[in-house]
Formats: structure tokens, sequence, C-alpha cells
């Protein structure tokens, strides 16, 4: 991933990088809001049903929920691209990419990209497919960077491959139902869970809360700032991240674990997992940081250039608060299995309403640096405040949903 993404940086510099991140920039926001994240339910109400054969209820509710809000997102995203353009005063070129890339959101379903294959523990599998698309989509990006001028094709690989990557889990999900459910799965009435639909709805709300710490920092950049610096922070995510991307897959990973012990009423045994995961990720992560620091500065004048360059010190920083959200991982995880839905929700909101208050103004005040700060402002009283109610529940995980 990251070296097809260095080969296309190379290719159409900064200020056509900008237009392709803020295409995938607005189709994650309003996917985010509008498209209902269903794949943490799959996994807690799942692991239940497995053993009560309620699963189906599980699997049919979440699959509707999912089919019908995707569509509703692409709509909306086609509908408001034109004055969300207007009103950022993004140039009138980026309107139609933006509404192509939109076509993504009816693909991410995931309850069946995420949720299914975690369920049954498919991680393997889902590696191979995900390895596969990378590779097809560095190749294609290879073969542009020789053979076509056109920067667009860039966009349309991303866009072709991130399809395919979903529409491939999504087969091999609905594959993964059939040999475990039975033909019938999909048959049978809808038995609605109030718990199951609370649980949908404050993870929800949480997700739909952390779109400014996920996504705002580019919106933010491309209003105050000239718009090539939305590319140069685009890189210098796309390294930081390095360390952050082993979170994602961690936290799909241990989240089921989590949601097996507490149902199985062993709290003393989840938080030492927890703990012992937690001293993992620091090691990992201090390792990664101290290496990227010293090594950053020349990754990016020989892989991306030197116009990459002028705001190294931003990168420096990012390296360490990323670092210190990935440790947390595990953190964030455990919340959610332990029912903290609710509460959840509200830590975001609250955590989040700093983050959009520091990052203008520290935006507008320190530049891109300030970006940074705002988000480390985030991420440390978000991990606080999720440590401190576990503490205070500690007795009573997975219980209630909070």
């Amino acid at each position: 991933g990251i070296i097809s993404f260095t080969i296309m940086t190379r290719q159409i510099g900064p200020e056509l990088l900008a237009v392709f991140v803020l295409a995938q920039t607005y189709t994650i926001i309003v996917n985010d809001i509008l498209n209902i994240q269903t794949w943490e339910s799959m996994i807690k109400f799942g692991s239940a049903g497995l053993k009560t054969q309620r699963i189906s209820d599980v699997v049919r509710t979440n699959v509707l929920l999912d089919l019908f809000s995707a569509i509703l997102a692409f709509a909306a995203a086609v509908l408001l691209v034109r004055p969300v353009a207007n009103y950022l005063h993004w140039e009138e070129s980026f309107i139609g990419i933006i509404t192509l890339y939109s076509l993504s959101i009816l693909f991410n379903i995931t309850s069946l990209t995420i949720g299914v294959p975690r369920l049954f523990d498919k991680f393997l599998k889902v590696a191979k497919i995900q390895i596969t698309i990378s590779l097809v989509k560095l190749i294609c990006v290879y073969l542009t960077m020789h053979f076509a001028g056109e920067w667009k094709i860039y966009i349309y690989i991303y866009l072709i491959t991130d399809i395919a990557n979903n529409l491939s889990l999504i087969i091999y999900s609905i594959y993964l139902l059939k040999r475990n459910l039975g033909t019938s799965w999909w048959r049978g009435q809808i038995h609605i869970d109030k718990d199951h639909i609370r649980f949908i709805w404050w993870t929800n709300l949480r997700t739909i809360m952390r779109i400014p710490v996920r996504h705002f920092d580019m919106i933010v950049i491309s209003t105050i700032m000239p718009v090539k610096m939305v590319g140069i922070y685009k890189v210098y995510k796309e390294i930081a991240g390095l360390i952050g991307r082993i979170g994602d897959p961690i936290n799909q990973s241990v989240y089921p674990e989590f949601t097996k012990l507490l149902g199985n009423k062993d709290i003393h045994k989840t938080a030492d997992v927890a703990k012992k995961i937690i001293m993992v990720l620091l090691v990992i992560g201090t390792g990664m940081t101290v290496v990227l620091l010293f090594t950053s500065k020349y990754l990016v004048a020989t892989f991306f250039g030197m116009e990459y360059l002028t705001q190294i010190y931003t990168l420096y920083a990012m390296l360490i608060f990323y670092c210190i959200s990935f440790v947390a991982v595990p953190i964030n995880s455990l919340f959610i299995a332990a029912g903290f839905a609710r509460w959840s929700f509200i830590v975001v909101v609250f955590t989040n309403s700093v983050y959009l208050i520091t990052v203008l103004s520290l935006g507008r005040i320190f530049g891109l640096i300030g970006i940074a700060l705002a988000y480390a402002t985030q991420s440390v009283l978000n991990s606080g405040l999720k440590i401190s109610f576990l503490k205070y529940y500690s007795r009573d995980w997975g219980n209630t949903i909070r």
C-alpha cells in the first residue's frame, strides 16, 4: 500500500494529490455519517447468537441496515457534493472526481466486509484477499507510471481496487454464512433485540462524532492553508500511519476475544490480556517510532520528493503522537466490548469538541504542527477518560449496555 502511494505521490505532486485526498475524505465523511457501521454489533451479538442459534436474526438485521444505509449515503454524497464544494471554495474540477469516488460507498457493507469473517475467525483469509488486491493495485500503479501520463488514472485504480477488495470480502462472507448457517440464513422473520439496536445506535453516533479527528484535519487545511499543504500533510499521515497500520487489525482481532472472555464473565483475565497487549504494543510502537524518527527525512526526500520536506518537524511530532495513540488501541476495543456504547459516544463528543476548538485555533497559529498538536490533545483525553470509566465499573464489564 505505501509503495503504491509513494509512486502515485511522486508522479502527480502535492497539489494534485490534494484533489485525491479531498475525494477520499469527502466520501469517508458522508459514509461515516449516513452508512450505518454494524460490524462491532455483528461480533458482540453474533458471538452470543452462535450459542443460542439467534445468529441469523443478528445477520439479517445488520445486513438490511447496511444495504439501506449504503444506498442512502451514496445518494446523499452525489447530491451534496456541489453545495459542499461551493461552500468550501473547492475548484470546479474537483466535483466530478469526488462524485465518481462516491461509488465506493455502495460496497462498504461492514457486517460482511469486517464482521462475519472475524466472527468466524477467518483472519488469514481476509489477509490473503487484501494482500492480493494490494498487489494488483501496485502492479496497476507501476504500469500507469510507465505507460500512461493522465493523473486521473491513479484515482480510478484506487477506486476500482477499493471496490474489488470490499466485493471480494462480501462474496466470501456470504459463502461463510451459507456454510455455517445453511442456505436459509437470509430467510425468516427478523426479531428485533432492543439491546442490539441500542448498541448499534450508540456505536454509530460515536463513529459520527469521531469524524473530526479522523478526517476534519484535511478539510481545515484546505480552507486555511494553500491546497498543496493537504498533499504534504497526507504524505506525513501515511508515514506516521505506518505505526497505526497495525492498530486497526489489532482492534478488529482483539475485540472479538474481549467479547468472548466477557461473555464467560472472566473480567480479571480480560483485564490481564489487555495489559499484556498494551505492553507489547508499547515495545513495538517505540521501536518503530525511533526508527522512523531517524530515517523519515531521508525517506521523504528519496521517495516522495524535496518539496515534501518543507514541514518536516510536523512529521516528527506526528510520529510521537501516533505512537501514543497506537499503544492505546486495546483500551478502545475493551471499552466497547465491556458494553460502554453510550459512554463511548459521550467521551467522543467531549474530546472531539475539544479537538474542533484546538484544531482551528492551533492550525491558524502554528500551521500543520498545530493540527498535529490538536490530534495529540484529543487522543490523550480520549484514552484517559475511558480508563477512568473502566476502573470505576471494573466489576461489571459486559453485563450492561451503558
